[in-house]
């Protein structure tokens, strides 16, 4: 049975939240901790019967334990240790080391230096945070075609395009990502059977489409910038120990083939996050001491308000309402879920979104695995990974590339551009998720 204040209550914090997420100048997790606060305390004043059980267990302790088993400890393991193994990674720059290759194997060539570079980048967002691969391949791509005396302005408008479609592949690519994959139990293998063809399809086409509507307007690099630009990124410059370099890059492969092989990815995170750590010497404290705490408070935060909104019924009474939207066949359930994340997470915070969507989703289907049908995944995972991209905004990796490209000049990629360009990049991206996903039903028998 819902119940009208705590619902009226929860959904003005949660909308709180949601606005002060989208203002860097205000701290969102302290918003979104005090607002979990006052929401556990409220649901506690409400319900005084939560503290009531039959296992012999103190009601201040059964209470306690309600709103831990709300916390979805195995995606935050994951978070964490996977920023301890990329922060390992960064201090040996093997992700510029590959992007600097890259350049030098295109040998100044300004067609095959985009391709390859976006073709790299994006699938490095499969491995890496997405705004992580701006900052490492933006400032790189910056500064070679300023070497090459040509604009910047497509290859901007090609890695910021191109970043989700990477981060499609792969259940640690995101924070999003990590969140989905750890409720519904889908590991590296589903993403990979499930995306795979999607990836290596939209992923060229989409770099060919950009090319013939900015790239083909650049006039070539005379033999001369290419020959100083090779001179000047060489890829070895990065690299301070070469013992230690090459180590690493052999330890992260390994953990990569780590996901692939075992079923579950946060123990393969938090084992190798350990292992490297020991393996290099480092104190693993000093790592955790650097990582990005605040997403990990906000998403504790989150699922604190999320199982309170359970707890007053809320999510019933949406889920039911969600319910007679959604087809009770699978495609076209799968296809309205697509448009309606891509619609939010445009316009709204992607991880607000995706909380909201994997409570909805477990109200209509139920929390045991499988049970959500992988046609309505599928859309879930297109829609708050392609979607965001429908204003800047929407993506980290966007207003990221919005910031270089204003220090470093670039005026032909801005907020306006972006907006329009991305909006049309982005429906032709839908579009494709929508025809990828009846193709992927015909193929399994859904239809």
């Amino acid at each position: 049975m819902a119940d009208l204040l705590p619902i009226i209550v929860l959904l003005i914090l949660f909308v709180g939240i949601m606005i002060v997420f989208t203002k860097d100048s205000m701290d969102y997790v302290a918003f979104s901790l005090l607002a979990a606060f006052i929401a556990v305390v409220l649901i506690v004043i409400l319900y005084p019967s939560l503290g009531v059980n039959d296992q012999g267990i103190e009601p201040s302790k059964y209470i306690f334990n309600t709103f831990v088993g709300f916390i979805e400890f195995e995606p935050i393991l994951f978070l964490i240790s996977m920023q301890v193994i990329i922060m390992i990674c960064e201090k040996h720059k093997i992700f510029q080391w590959v992007a600097l290759k890259v350049l030098h194997i295109t040998k100044g060539n300004h067609r095959l230096f985009f391709y390859s570079l976006c073709i790299i980048s994006s699938l490095s967002a499969a491995i890496i945070a997405d705004i992580t691969v701006a900052i490492i391949f933006i400032p790189l791509v910056v500064r070679a075609c300023k070497i090459l005396k040509i604009d910047a302005t497509p290859y901007l408008f090609a890695i910021s395009f191109t970043i989700n479609i990477g981060s499609l592949y792969t259940p640690f690519s995101s924070s999003e990502n990590i969140l989905i994959a750890g409720v519904f139990g889908l590991d590296f293998k589903w993403f990979l059977t499930r995306f795979t063809a999607y990836v290596f399809l939209v992923l060229p086409l989409t770099l060919f489409i950009l090319d013939i509507v900015f790239l083909r307007k650049i006039t070539p690099p005379v033999e001369e910038r290419k020959r100083i630009l090779l001179e000047i990124m060489d890829p070895d410059i990065v690299i301070v120990d070469r013992r230690e370099f090459i180590l690493n890059s052999i330890y992260f492969i390994s953990i990569i083939i780590g996901f692939v092989v075992f079923p579950n990815a946060w123990a393969v995170a938090v084992f190798g996050a350990i292992v490297m750590s020991l393996l290099n010497h480092s104190l693993i404290t000093d790592l955790i001491a650097k990582i990005d705490w605040k997403i990990i408070f906000f998403f504790i935060s989150l699922f604190l308000i999320i199982g309170c909104m359970q707890i007053s019924g809320l999510f019933i009474v949406v889920g039911q309402w969600t319910g007679n939207i959604l087809s009770e066949n699978e495609l076209l359930a799968g296809i309205t879920v697509l448009l309606l994340i891509s619609v939010l997470s445009g316009f709204l915070a992607q991880v607000p979104t995706a909380v909201v969507f994997i409570a909805l989703l477990q109200n209509i289907y139920g929390t045991t695995p499988g049970a959500v049908p992988d046609l309505i995944l599928m859309g879930f995972l297109f829609g708050i990974n392609l979607g965001s991209n429908f204003l800047p905004q929407g993506a980290a990796c966007d207003l990221m590339a919005l910031n270089l490209a204003e220090k470093n000049n670039i005026t032909g990629f801005n907020y306006k551009t972006l907006l329009k360009n991305g909006s049309m990049i982005t429906i032709f991206h839908i579009l494709n998720s929508i025809m990828y996903m009846t193709i992927f039903a015909l193929i399994t028998g859904v239809l």
